[in-house]
């Protein structure tokens, strides 16, 4: 299946731009994949064509200690190394950091249930030092076996589980009894690894941030929203989990915003599910094909820029040899996940050059093989609309716009000027504002009005770019990204990207624009 599959890759990447391998905006572009599927499946090509940095090994720590030796671990770790892409280790791992059969021994190192009886079915009791140190000493044991390229360290508590319910840890809510646990733990790892830094995973009962604790230098956030809905972006807020549990998709917003007042934003991880087939399996095989969406991720991205994260991965869990055997064509999405964590960058303020004032908005843009995807995030407290169909009336809007040119001279190009709630005005011109309105480009934009500002998202197929004559030869294209606010429709006030570098306020000169 290897050969097979590798062969496959290549014939994808081939009708495909070349993966990009710099930063970008993101650090960290990875996945999180069993060892069943390390085993079985040249990941580590595939990755490497899709411009991914970072994979992470699952399920539980004897899982991944028994793979890494065996002459498929041993040759996933040197592909890796060749490949330059970092090797951490994303493990379920209290059940093996204080073993069940302790519990005989003492109970009380276990979780109190909520009747009051000491169980060993999962996790520990917080405020047990003898749990604390037996579960610090093997974490430690583990770090030096599974030590991480990029020295992120994840020892997750058990999944989905309750946490205790004694006298002491009650009246801490469950993560702040996760974080008791991480800070100990991370004290001990970092003697066998001063740099090391190690996961609270907001997950699950751990969503809401602590506040009885305070996290030590070097615990980082992890934030894994498993319940919220995948066929829209998490802009839709009030889209629900699709599994029967009352969690919308602003709720898991909302838990990010504020674990990020406790953790620091440049360090995060974000763990999405994307990719995750087992989720889309319902954790049973055979496996269902993936339901990617691109324009879904492709959002979920710029929000997550637009907080200031750097850090991106998503489990693809059950990806291996059966998997690519019924269903190959999920590479294309691989793929396109790739490239946009890869190409993804972000902008912070747009500036009305003529008064000299920068405002806080965020634009990030990304490509894949099939679009370009643009998002703003605005913030204005005074949004002006106009309710009128005909698109010309987003003159009179508060809006975002979009110059694509086909030229640096602005000889031929193209504008969209999208207001708050995604109606748009788009037009063909020329320099100097050779304006025809009677064009049409058929563009499909969301708008969506939120407290204190709104957000935009367009994306244009490299199908339009290309017969547009907007793709350059080279894969890159030249781009003009402004604002208007409206602070009534007869006071415009303007912002671009760009120094235009006229005396009046004009984004329609060449000055504006810039290469991507």
């Amino acid at each position: 299946m290897k050969k097979v599959l590798i062969l496959v890759v290549v014939a994808y990447a081939l009708c495909s731009c070349a993966a990009k391998r710099d930063s970008g905006a993101l650090e960290m572009r990875g996945v999180v994949l069993s060892t069943k599927e390390l085993a079985e499946v040249d990941w580590v090509t595939l990755a490497a064509n899709s411009g991914l940095n970072t994979i992470g090994t699952h399920i539980t720590p004897s899982e991944v200690v028994a793979f890494l030796p065996t002459p498929e671990g041993a040759q996933f770790r040197k592909d890796c190394k060749r490949n330059g892409i970092a090797v951490e280790h994303q493990l379920h791992a209290m059940g093996e950091l204080l073993p069940r059969d302790l519990f005989e021994e003492d109970p009380s190192m276990f979780r109190m249930d909520s009747t009051g009886q000491r169980t060993p079915d999962c996790n520990c009791c917080a405020h047990s030092e003898k749990a604390l140190d037996i579960i610090a000493e093997n974490a430690a044991k583990l770090a030096a076996i599974l030590k991480p390229d990029n020295h992120r360290y994840y020892f997750w508590l058990d999944d989905n589980v309750p946490t205790c319910y004694c006298e002491r840890c009650r009246k801490y809510s469950p993560s702040e009894q996760a974080l008791i646990i991480e800070n100990r733990m991370l004290r001990e790892i970092r003697k066998v690894d001063s740099k090391a830094k190690l996961a609270h995973l907001a997950y699950s009962f751990y969503m809401d941030p602590p506040a009885k604790v305070k996290p030590e230098e070097g615990i980082f956030l992890e934030f894994a929203p498993i319940y919220r809905s995948w066929d829209v972006p998490l802009t839709e807020t009030e889209a629900l989990c699709p599994r029967g549990y009352p969690v919308s998709n602003g709720d898991n917003l909302r838990w990010l915003e504020e674990n990020l007042k406790v953790f620091p934003a440049e360090d995060a991880v974000v763990l999405e599910y994307w990719l995750d087939v087992s989720l889309f399996s319902r954790w049973k095989r055979p496996a269902v094909e993936l339901p990617w969406h691109g324009d879904v991720c492709a959002s979920d991205l710029a929000t997550y820029a637009s907080y200031g994260i750097k850090n991106v991965t998503s489990f693809a869990v059950y990806m291996d040899s059966d998997y690519f055997e019924r269903f190959p064509s999920t590479i294309r999405a691989i793929e396109e996940y790739g490239q946009m964590l890869g190409s993804l960058k972000t902008f912070t303020g747009l500036t009305d050059w003529w008064n000299n004032v920068t405002d806080s908005t965020i634009v990030t843009i990304s490509k894949d093989t099939g679009r370009l995807h643009i998002s703003f995030e605005v913030k204005d407290d005074t949004p002006v609309f106009n309710d009128s169909d005909d698109e010309r009336s987003v003159d009179f809007s508060d809006r975002v716009e979009v110059f694509l040119s086909c030229d640096p001279d602005m000889k031929y190009y193209y504008g969209f000027e999208i207001d708050p709630r995604g109606k748009v005005m788009d037009y063909k011109n020329s320099y100097y504002r050779q304006f025809d309105y009677g064009w049409n480009s058929g563009l499909v934009a969301s708008g969506k009005p939120h407290e204190g500002g709104y957000r935009v998202d367009v994306s244009f197929t490299v199908d339009f770019l290309k017969e547009a004559g907007v793709l350059q030869e080279d894969g890159s294209f030249i781009i003009g990204l402004y604002r208007a606010e409206a602070v009534t429709p007869d006071d415009i006030r303007w912002y671009s990207l760009i120094n235009p570098h006229t005396p009046e306020p004009d984004f329609h000169v060449p000055a504006s624009l810039f290469r991507y």
